[in-house]
Formats: C-alpha cells, sequence, structure tokens
C-alpha cells in the first residue's frame, strides 16, 4: 500500500439530530489532539512536532431543533449550522452544510464525517496519511469499550471483519462500501456523493454508488480508527436497521442508473460492490442458507421413510412405461434439487466458519470483540427480523427519507 501523505487542512463534519450535550465530544476530542501548547511545547525544547502541521476546522450540523447541543456548542465554542427543520435523512443534513459553504469547502483537502456518537483516538490526525489520488475514503471503526451481549458483539466482530476486507478489496483495486461513519472526502467528491445522497435512507451506499459511476472510488485506510459509541438498546438498533434495508430497498430502483454507469466503467468492481450493498446483512443471509439446507434435509428424510418417496418413483415408474418420459424423471429432478440446496447452504456455512477463523486468527480476542456465541448470533437475527418486517410493512416510512414522527 502506498504510504500517503498527511492532509494540510481539514473540515471535520458533525451531523447530529437530537444527540443532546454529547454532541460536542467529538469536538473536544479534535481540540485534544491539535492543542497548540502542545505543539509550542515541543517546538521550544526542540523537540519533534507532536502531530503534522495540519490546520484543522470543526463544523456541527444541527439537523432540527436541539437545546442541549447548542447550549453546549456555544459553551465550548464550537462553530455549528442549524437546520431548521430536521431530516427527512443525513443526506439533506450534508446538502444543507454543502449549500451553506458553498465555494468555501474548496478550502479544504478533505472533509471528513463523523456521527455525534463517535470518538477519536490519542494521534488520529498524527497518524492520518492519505494515498496521493485519493478522493473518497473509509476509516477503520471499532466500538469504544467492551460491547454488550447479543446484537452488539455480533456487530463488533462485524466490523472487526470488515476492516480486513476492506483492506482485501483496497488491495485488489476494488471498490469499498462508505459505512457511515469515519468517512473522508475532497471537496468535489463530497458534493457528488454525501451531498447528494438525499433520495433515500440508506445515505452511505446511495453515496457510494453515485461515486462510483463517475469514477470515484472509495479506497480503504489502513488507520486511524476511530472509536463508535453504538446503542445496546435491541429497539434502537432495530429502528435504525429498519431504516438501512428500507433505504437499500428504495436504493435498487433509484440507484438503477448510476449502477449502470458504474458497471460500463468498472464491471467487475461494480458486480462486487452491488453483491455488497444487496446480499446482506451476512447474519440474515447465512440464516436464511441454515434454514434452506435444514429444510431440505428434513423433506429428504420424510420422503425416504414415509415410503412417499418410493411410491411415487413407483407411480413415475408406471407413467413411463405408459409412455410418460417426464413423469419418470420428475422424482430424480427433486432428489438432486433437494440434495443442491442442501450441499449448498451448508458449503456457504463452512466458508463462512472458515472466513470467521481467519479473521479470528488476525485479531485475536481483544477487548472490542469478544467471542460470540450462539446466543449472541439468535439476538442478531432476531434485531434483523424485526428490522426486515419493519421495513417491508412500512415503505412510506423507510424507503423514502421522511423524519420520524
Amino acid at each position: 500500500r502506498p504510504e500517503g501523505r498527511a492532509p494540510g487542512k481539514l473540515l471535520i463534519v458533525v451531523p447530529s439530530r437530537a444527540e443532546g450535550a454529547r454532541v460536542g465530544d467529538l469536538p473536544g476530542d479534535v481540540r485534544r489532539e491539535i492543542s497548540l501548547k502542545e505543539n509550542t511545547a515541543a517546538a521550544a525544547s526542540g523537540a519533534a512536532p507532536v502531530m503534522p502541521r495540519v490546520h484543522v476546522d470543526v463544523l456541527v450540523v444541527l439537523d432540527g431543533p436541539d437545546a442541549d447541543a447548542e447550549a453546549r456548542l456555544k459553551a465550548d465554542g464550537v462553530d455549528y449550522l442549524s437546520k431548521k427543520s430536521a431530516g427527512p435523512a443525513k443526506g439533506d443534513a450534508l446538502a444543507f452544510l454543502a449549500e451553506q459553504m458553498d465555494d468555501r469547502l474548496d478550502a479544504y483537502d478533505f472533509i471528513l464525517v463523523f456521527d455525534a456518537d463517535m470518538r477519536l483516538p490519542e494521534g488520529f490526525f498524527r497518524d492520518l496519511r492519505v494515498p496521493g489520488g485519493t478522493e473518497a475514503f473509509q476509516l477503520p471503526v471499532r466500538p469504544s469499550g467492551v460491547p454488550a451481549p447479543g446484537a452488539p458483539r455480533v456487530e463488533a466482530l462485524s466490523l472487526a471483519e470488515a476492516r480486513l476486507d476492506d483492506l482485501a478489496r483496497d488491495a485488489a483495486g476494488l471498490p469499498v462500501r462508505l459505512r457511515g461513519k469515519a468517512m473522508g472526502f475532497s471537496p468535489r467528491a463530497f458534493r457528488l456523493g454525501p451531498a447528494a445522497a438525499t433520495r433515500t435512507t440508506a445515505e452511505d451506499s446511495e453515496a457510494t454508488l453515485a461515486l462510483l459511476a463517475k469514477g470515484i472510488v472509495v479506497r480503504a485506510l489502513d488507520g486511524p480508527m476511530a472509536f463508535d459509541e453504538p446503542s445496546s438498546d435491541a429497539g434502537a438498533m432495530g429502528r435504525s436497521r429498519a431504516r438501512w434495508f428500507g433505504g437499500h430497498m428504495k436504493l435498487l430502483f433509484s440507484g438503477l442508473g448510476d449502477l449502470v454507469r458504474s458497471f460500463v466503467r468498472r464491471p467487475v468492481g461494480t458486480l462486487v460492490l452491488a453483491a455488497d450493498l444487496w446480499l446482506r446483512p451476512r447474519i440474515f443471509l447465512l440464516g436464511t442458507l441454515a434454514f434452506l439446507a435444514g429444510a431440505s434435509d428434513l423433506a429428504m428424510v420424510v420422503f425416504s421413510s414415509s415410503g412417499a418417496w418410493s411410491a411415487s418413483a413407483h407411480a413415475a415408474g408406471g407413467a413411463a412405461a405408459a409412455g410418460g418420459a417426464t413423469g419418470a424423471a420428475m422424482p430424480v429432478a427433486l432428489l438432486v434439487c433437494l440434495l443442491l440446496l442442501s450441499l449448498e447452504g451448508k458449503a456457504a456455512l463452512l466458508f463462512e466458519w472458515l472466513s470467521l477463523a481467519a479473521v479470528r486468527h488476525r485479531i485475536g480476542f481483544p477487548a472490542e470483540c469478544p467471542p460470540v456465541a450462539l446466543a449472541d448470533l439468535s439476538d442478531s437475527l432476531l434485531v434483523w427480523a424485526g428490522a426486515v418486517v419493519r421495513g417491508v410493512l412500512a415503505p412510506s416510512r423507510w424507503h423514502r427519507a421522511r423524519p420520524e414522527a
């Protein structure tokens, strides 16, 4: 991988809707990292600077009224924009920022977008290096602290796996999917991607597809890490995933033009990206395959043990003797279909297990990614199942970018 260079001027953007006073936590991390006292002391002593010479501005975008957030930002001296009406989605808040700042965005090398529930580690700007020619990138994300059992623990493992997966795709020259947190863009890419992703509630995927259609490939950086403080409440996780699932349902249609244009530019990369966007969530897909594999085995056992299979074959043989060759082939065809379905499901589960074993070998058992138990997987499946039901039964709420009631 190319080593890259440190950006000279950054704009940190924090879109926030009803986050309250905690919206000031991430700007506080930025102030800590760019402390002039530390750099001045280092320069006076003749030591190397604590961090590269980088100019960092912070701008919070309040998506709707939030008195507690405004009070915290004013007290801390943090610049913010207030979008008077909330929603419909995060893309609209970023479009509002782009409209308000207009040409001033061009003064920055990169615009970094963080959610309000994220935190920055020490040395973040010191370690930030962007390869030449990069216009959009995704930074790795990990939970802050140890995740609670259940769906949060599965999410932690998913983030760890995503980091390695993204780096492998980037090394192979394949596009990487924006994950909605800890993203970086050149001013041009910001206007074409996040600030234009206003059609669905799957803003990150919509922006990824729009950028690829315009020839801008999202890259993966191996650092620095950003910390996420996700909710451990199953209801809140289900609601956010319902918006994600519903948004992807609409994106399949509203983003079809971008999908075709990106396929013309990069056929292989587009196919990989499309599989990543729509063959998700992986745990739900694997759960479906496990169910189909089990159901196929059960069907074969029932047919063979009840005598229905031999009776069907005998009846088919009689039909064949009477000249019905098609009827004779039906039991064989059904058996082959059930065997293939069973083998496909089991093979997918085996390869997924091998993939997770390889990830575990690379990451070990860090605090943010403890061992995942069967109970954790079942909790995650229940959360996603509820999200899918919400996304299917309430399309006007989840598919379209509309504010919640």
